[in-house]
């Protein structure tokens, strides 16, 4: 049995080397000893078992927070405004794109008036200086004449305010009165037949001015109130260099053309008229 037991021992002490030498110490550095190997064997278990924390890093900033560098912007020396050059040339728009082009149209083309839904006649291309033509007359009822017409004004110049038309194309006189009425005579002077003037109420040698002759000095002598209310004449009778005559549905307009003017009479089927010129 002892040998069993000292057989037990030494595999104890094969085993456990260091405490078969710790047997053999000393007391105190038994002690010693033990403390010694206690501590290396917490160091290095510490070591071993606990896993070392990373230390945590502070979060970058992000591009919107970090700040932006403050940097003073490098003063620039003012320098010369380039030349512009002598000739520039405008930038061409294009119709299609631009809402204010218009089409160029050229000056010596016709101007086309716009008659409206309602008008089967058009008015004559030397009425369209006329303002609102239609708006002012409607719209055509016939042709336009260019026939000649003879002028006379009467009263006291230069804007007169009476007039007497006669139209060739149907023997007429116009009377146009200064409180802007009209009437309408036939005329009966015949070439050859009447005298140039029918009559001489001033007296002395007939002349004109300041009497009216032919159709007009007719007319003027034989109705008192006509000759009272029209007066006599400044300037004679004349043919207007060129007419145009149309009636429309408000009455008849005329445009008569001498030199650089331009007289549109407005004869109006209610018995009034005016005149615009141009």
């Amino acid at each position: 049995m002892n040998q069993a037991r000292e057989q037990k021992q030494e595999q104890r002490t094969a085993m456990y080397p260091i405490q078969k030498r710790w047997t053999h110490l000393p007391k105190a550095g038994l002690v010693l000893s033990l403390l010694l190997a206690w501590m290396l064997l917490a160091g290095c278990g510490s070591g071993r078992d606990e896993e070392p924390t990373a230390t945590p890093l502070p979060p970058s900033p992000t591009p919107q927070e970090q700040p932006a560098p403050s940097v003073s912007p490098t003063p620039i020396p003012p320098t010369a405004a380039p030349a512009a050059p002598e000739s520039p040339l405008p930038t061409p728009l294009s119709a299609a794109t631009s809402p204010l082009a218009t089409p160029a149209t050229s000056p010596l083309a016709p101007v086309r008036v716009d008659n409206g839904a309602n008008c089967d006649i058009e008015p004559h291309l030397d009425l369209a200086g006329y303002p609102n033509l239609e708006a002012q007359m409607g719209c055509p009822v016939d042709a336009a004449s260019l026939a000649p017409v003879a002028i006379q004004e009467f009263g006291e110049g230069p804007q007169f305010d009476r007039f007497m038309l006669w139209f060739s194309t149907n023997s007429q006189i116009y009377v146009l009165y200064a409180d802007h009425t009209w009437q309408q005579f036939a005329d009966t002077w015949q070439e050859n037949v009447d005298p140039t003037f029918s009559c001489n109420p001033l007296g002395g040698e007939p002349d004109s001015p300041p009497l009216p002759r032919r159709g007009f000095g007719k007319l003027w002598c034989s109705d008192p109130q006509i000759q009272e209310a029209m007066g006599t004449v400044v300037k004679e009778e004349r043919l207007c260099q060129h007419s145009v005559a149309q009636p429309f549905g408000s009455g008849l307009l005329l445009a008569c053309f001498e030199d650089a003017t331009i007289r549109y009479f407005r004869i109006l089927n209610d018995g009034t008229w005016d005149v615009l010129v141009q």
